[in-house]
């Protein structure tokens, strides 16, 4: 039987809807809804499939370990029958082109060429802007000193250097912008833990950091944007510091079975 009708049938006898164990477990009710008709092909990477069909599993008494191997058997098949699908495409691309190369080769060539001019503008046009402006000021300093000697030019310096200030004060701002964003989480575990899914929610797309197999004591650190979201099936064993804050259990604030999240005031 399917892991995902596994999971729907132990669903309905526990008396629950999608919505209730969405809000318990913190999973997306469509995410949870694809998984209990088995469709995989969502935007969502495998290692968090896995966490959410364990946590899912803890949620309504299965064997977790069990149903996370199911999966991994039906998520194989998923990939070869994509693969097969993706190859019959590529051969009937090839028939059309046998048939009739002139004609597919004017209608697409122009415009993949028009495609990769634009990505390659895109890409060259903010050097050469920075190339230019840092030309403009050197040949406004070089005109200066010609015009007016060095006597002159160190009266006139100041206006440039007040100029060239402003701008360097810009970019200091803009840094320090940035790393006001960023946090240093510090987490461990007080007991053994079979897997722990750190998830940095401040990045796009958002970063995975996956722990197996963890031992009593361990700890890690972790940067992170932000905010972050924490999964285990064991959260009452994680403890959390961030930027140096307390130390303080991850189920003090938790809501739902296995889930943590913390994010900037």
């Amino acid at each position: 039987m399917p892991v995902g009708q596994k999971l729907e049938e132990a669903r309905k006898r526990k008396g629950v809807s999608l919505r209730e164990v969405s809000e318990s477990t913190k999973i997306r009710g469509d995410y949870l809804s694809a998984i209990e008709t088995g469709n995989y092909e969502i935007n969502l990477p495998e290692v968090y499939l896995r966490g959410f069909v364990r946590l899912y599993s803890k949620f309504l008494g299965l064997d977790q370990d069990a149903m996370v191997a199911d999966l991994n058997v039906e998520i194989g098949k998923t990939s070869e029958r994509t693969i097969k699908k993706s190859l019959g495409s590529i051969v009937s691309q090839d028939n059309l082109e046998n048939k009739d190369r002139t004609s597919v080769k004017n209608q697409q060539i122009a415009p993949n060429k028009n495609s990769s001019s634009r990505s390659n503008l895109n890409l060259t046009l903010p050097i050469i802007l920075s190339f230019v402006g840092v030309f403009i000021v050197l040949a406004v300093i070089f005109t200066i000193y010609l015009n007016k000697g060095e006597d002159a030019f160190s009266g006139e310096n100041s206006g440039v250097e007040s100029t060239i200030n402003e701008v360097v004060d810009q970019n200091q701002q803009i840094s320090s912008d940035s790393a006001t964003s960023r946090h240093i989480l510090e987490i461990s575990v007080t007991g053994d833990m079979k897997k722990l899914i750190i998830c940095d929610e401040g990045k796009s797309p958002p970063v995975f950091h996956e722990f197996d197999s963890l031992k009593e004591g361990w700890k890690t650190e972790i940067s992170f944007i932000e905010s972050f979201r924490c999964y285990s099936s064991e959260v009452e064993k994680v403890i959390i510091s961030v930027d140096g804050e307390e130390p303080r259990s991850a189920i003090v604030d938790r809501s739902g079975i296995g889930t943590f999240s913390w994010k900037a005031n």
